[in-house]
């Protein structure tokens, strides 16, 4: 191999293990960051470039192919999310016309790594460009999916450590005015970190956290109060309703002065269900607050459907970096284009 290939490939294993230090570093300071995905992906991105180029491929080639195997592996997971989805969410839980929408989308995103190259084939003037406009597509989806997943996995894999004498519980739909099965996992961890807290000698005080529904439902931190006193056994002087939040932002808010009335102004230790908690990090990390939060266990069958939702919320949250990074899409598949 000549000496610039050598030179390449040593720059991209440095590329790869700078990737993965500064990953480590900004995990360890703050693991509430989207950029914790980003770091993640460069660093795969980078090894997989290596490899390619090994057998004597051209760095910028192997770096151009690493970008569309990795964009179209998550336009695949992407597309499998919205398909299971769509068939296992419970008919009471979406209609028909949404579920056939989400189906037939999901099937375009798994056949877009063939639909794609088969485009400009068809005999249409406008294949061509169909398939560069699919390719940008599936390229920023799929890896805007990967970091999404790169940030909100890790995070919901972290063993809970803060020590905090407040629990904050995020309130969810009731079921007939009563705790239903999502609610029951958060309320249920919420008094397993109680317990752990116990253990290290701290008595934290329980604020769960929802107004109502609608009109004729009672509220959702009421009922939720109820479950931990009367089923879990957390004695109700260390139990607290904040019954006027009807968002995250607002859960986070309100619980928060509560908490500071009752005299607990550090970090708390916010209790959602797993797919849920790093998007709530993440608010809590906008508000300014130093929470850490962690997740309830979520049946299959609401699982694809909620990481779906995450994922959109996410990209409407940052979506002016998702709009930025739309001319680097735009270019990587110019020039794998003209590659091919």
């Amino acid at each position: 191999m000549p000496a610039a290939g050598i030179l390449s490939i040593g720059l991209l294993a440095v590329l790869a293990a700078l990737g993965a230090a500064s990953h480590r570093l900004i995990a360890r300071r703050d693991p509430r960051r989207l950029r914790t995905g980003v770091l993640l992906l460069l660093t795969v991105l980078a090894l997989l470039a290596l490899v390619l180029a090994l057998p004597g491929r051209s760095v910028p080639s192997a770096l151009l192919l690493a970008v569309w195997g990795l964009s179209l592996g998550g336009t695949l997971i992407l597309g499998a999310t919205v398909l299971v989805g769509a068939v296992v969410i419970s008919p009471r839980d979406a209609r028909p016309g949404g579920r056939l929408l989400s189906g037939l989308g999901g099937i375009a995103l798994l056949a877009a790594p063939a639909l794609i190259p088969a485009l400009p084939g068809l005999g249409s003037p406008v294949g061509p460009a169909l398939s560069v406009v699919a390719g940008v597509l599936a390229m920023h989806l799929g890896l805007g999916f990967l970091i999404v997943l790169g940030a909100a996995v890790p995070y919901r894999l972290r063993p809970s450590r803060l020590r905090s004498g407040g629990i904050i519980v995020l309130g969810s739909t009731l079921q007939e005015g009563r705790v239903g099965p999502l609610l029951r996992g958060r309320l249920e961890r919420a008094a397993a970190e109680r317990e752990r807290l116990l253990a290290h000698g701290i008595d934290p005080l329980l604020v769960p956290s929802g107004g109502k529904g609608d009109e004729h439902s009672p509220h959702e931190a009421a009922v939720m109060a109820a479950h931990l006193v009367e089923v879990l056994g957390v004695p109700a002087e260390r139990v607290r309703a904040e019954i006027a939040a009807r968002t995250t932002v607002e859960n986070l808010i309100f619980s928060h002065r509560l908490l500071h009335d009752a005299g607990h102004d550090g970090p708390s230790l916010v209790v959602t269900s797993g797919y849920h908690a790093f998007r709530a990090a993440l608010l809590a990390r906008d508000l300014g607050f130093g929470d850490a939060v962690v997740g309830g266990p979520t049946a299959l069958r609401y699982l694809p459907t909620a990481i779906l939702r995450e994922f959109v919320l996410l990209l409407g949250r940052r979506l002016r970096w998702v709009l930025a990074a739309l001319p680097v899409s735009i270019a990587a598949v110019g020039l794998l284009v003209g590659l091919l």
